[in-house]
């Protein structure tokens, strides 16, 4: 063979290598092209899920506002839900709702649908049509509904006159009624809509292109079948009538430094009393008990609380004909808040009928308008106890309630010693303007100085050793 020939066959067995070579490595080439075209869809696909539901485009998108008290939620609220609502950077308070569920007004009949505020303080409801409304959730005291902008909703609006009564029933059965008071074009930048200040209802019409928005307001009716009373609120130690139920409010205690209210928390507890007037027996089971403050914050009801309370929680059951009970309440709330007064209001959830009895509110502990005294020191006779015997005189204008929590002995090493017995047994409470004696017996304690402690008083006791 030539040297010719060889180079050829050697160039040829070259190529031949190097086709098998890209042939064998065809496959891969494709499969990494099509693992970096998947990579790059799912990518695309993540973004247009994950993105802002506002975010369509900045022609749309409203400008920011001032935001409004609502929380953002969303979906069906039922009556029984909690809801939390801020009250500071690190501080949240648990309030329950009775959503509502129905709206009826001349004639027509929504269902009401849960609607959330958007994170800039506007609100682009989606009301799924002309016979549904959409309620912002948690606006309740001035309830806001938005109405779809049909020719035919319209027309129902136009129609309403002084007088014209709008019906809200909530999930839980109740009803409130309102009565037209006015009708009037507002900007859709405008947020005041949104206040909670006085009670009642807004429906808002919304006109997508013109920037104005059809806004009808709604006056609350105190009527017959949902208030308690003649004037709607009682004061207190004023009786109040919910059906056969005469409600009246004995007394109301602010309880600021309870170590078992959670961390930037007071309890607020209701000592009332119910008796049945009527001719049957009354399920209490059907009665809500609400505490609300003068801008509408609803707070929950706390177990603990109650059985610091100075009568028995209450437990439920029926109340024969004639009978009455005494029971107490207790609500957590949060410590620093600031009103003048507080509404507890009693509902019935079968009829919807509610009873408001005012009570005023200064946030003031009542301990410290008490006088207290420590009178007597006694070991006992073989030498293992000590009995301390005294008076709470109390000089303000609420009870003063004291736990076993309120009383200590502690000597300078750290140590509390235990309290073996009190009389009267806890709680102890003191009536405004009123004294109790009090009696207890701790350990001896094994050094010869300790320091007594009731409420925010404290004694220091020598020589016990």
């Amino acid at each position: 063979m030539s040297s010719e020939q060889e180079n050829d066959s050697v160039q040829e067995n070259e190529a031949n290598a190097g086709n098998s070579i890209l042939a064998g490595r065809a496959p891969i080439v494709v499969l990494v092209g099509l693992i970096i075209v998947s990579l790059l869809a799912i990518c695309s696909l993540g973004y247009f899920l994950l993105r802002p539901a506002g975010e369509e485009s900045s022609e749309t998108t409203p400008n920011s506002g001032e935001p409004t008290p609502f929380p953002v939620a969303g979906g069906a609220i039922g009556s029984d839900d909690a809801i939390v609502m801020g009250i500071s950077g690190s501080t949240t308070i648990s309030v329950t709702l009775d959503s509502p569920a129905e709206l009826s007004l001349g004639g027509k009949s929504f269902a009401v649908s849960s609607q959330t505020i958007n994170p800039d303080a506007s609100w682009s409801p989606g009301v799924s049509g002309e016979n549904t409304a959409g309620w912002v959730h948690g606006s309740i005291v001035n309830y806001i509904m938005a109405l779809d902008g049909s020719d035919q909703n319209r027309t129902l609006l136009d129609s309403l006159i002084p007088g014209s009564q709008i019906v809200m029933m909530t999930e839980g059965g109740g009803q409130f009624l309102f009565e037209f008071e006015q009708k009037r074009l507002v900007s859709t930048e405008d947020r005041t809509i949104f206040q909670q200040n006085v009670p009642g209802i807004t429906l808002v019409m919304f006109d997508e292109g013109s920037g104005q928005n059809l806004v009808v307001n709604g006056r609350y009716i105190i009527s017959d079948t949902n208030s308690g009373s003649q004037g709607g609120s009682v004061e207190l130690g004023e009786p109040t009538q919910l059906g056969d139920l005469q409600i009246t409010v004995t007394g109301a205690t602010y309880v600021p430094n309870s170590p078992q209210a959670p961390p930037g928390f007071a309890f607020f507890l209701v000592d009332f009393r119910v008796q049945n007037v009527g001719l049957t027996a009354v399920d209490v089971n059907n009665l809500q008990l609400v505490l609300i403050d003068e801008i509408g914050n609803q707070y929950a009801l706390n177990p603990i609380a109650s059985q610091i309370g100075s009568n028995p929680a209450l437990t439920g059951g029926f109340l024969n004909a004639g009978g009455s009970l005494d029971a107490s309440v207790g609500y957590q709330i949060p410590s620093s808040l600031v009103s003048s007064s507080l509404q507890w209001v009693v509902i019935d959830k079968v009829t919807g009928a509610r009873a408001q009895v005012r009570i005023p509110f200064t946030g003031d502990n009542a301990a410290q308008f008490s006088t207290i005294t420590l009178q007597t020191v006694q070991i006992s006779t073989d030498g293992n106890n000590m009995n301390l015997t005294g008076q709470i005189i109390n000089q303000g204008n609420q009870p003063i309630v004291v736990t076993p929590s309120d009383v200590s002995l502690r000597t300078s090493d750290g140590a509390a010693y235990q309290l073996l017995s009190a009389n009267p047994p806890f709680v102890w409470t003191a009536p405004p303007a009123q004294t109790i004696q009090y009696s207890v017996t701790y350990q001896r304690p094994n050094l010869d100085t300790a320091v007594f402690t009731i409420l925010n008083q404290p004694f220091q006791l020598t020589n016990i050793r």
